[in-house]
């Protein structure tokens, strides 16, 4: 993406987020597979995939996480944000062993539509200071199986631990 579309994309998210959404939310998927949809010369939705690594119980999981989704104010109720997200999931399909996402609350609904399950499991982070406990009321942590089905075998006694970067964790 150039940088005009970049900050188009930046602007359609920051409104749907509103002052919660800090600049390293924005940040978190920059480097991502970008997934929009235009109309017009307009940007009207947005999602990226990020590649990061998750681990549980040992393994390694390549996980394609789902950053950024949103979608123009004037536009929703189209199905654009099932249309992003279609895409999303086939980039994760292609890439990864496994989708991952941290969803708003009001969100979850949508995603579990689309065959997500949520981690009801412990979290961590894997930090420059070691491994810390990441538990937050307020995340909404998702799993996308794979063919290779990766989250089907997962233990909910076992944290689920992601990789460190600046910024929320998940």
């Amino acid at each position: 993406m150039g940088v005009d579309a970049l900050a188009r994309a930046e602007a359609v998210v920051r409104s749907a987020f509103g002052a919660d959404f800090r600049s390293h939310d924005w940040l978190h998927g920059v480097d991502g597979v970008h997934v929009v949809v235009t109309e017009g010369g307009v940007l009207l939705a947005h999602a990226s995939v990020v590649g990061r690594t998750l681990r549980h119980d040992g393994r390694e999981y390549a996980t394609g996480y789902v950053e950024a989704v949103a979608v123009h104010e004037d536009h929703r109720g189209r199905g654009l944000g099932r249309l992003v997200m279609d895409h999303a999931e086939a980039v994760i399909r292609d890439r990864f062993a496994l989708g991952g996402l941290n969803a708003v609350r009001t969100a979850v609904p949508f995603y579990a539509g689309r065959g997500w399950t949520s981690w009801d499991g412990p979290t961590a982070a894997d930090t420059p200071d070691g491994l810390v406990d990441t538990f937050d009321d307020d995340d909404r942590i998702l799993l996308f199986g794979t063919p290779a089905g990766a989250e089907a075998a997962m233990s909910k006694d076992v944290p689920l631990i992601c990789d460190w970067r600046v910024g929320e964790l998940w």
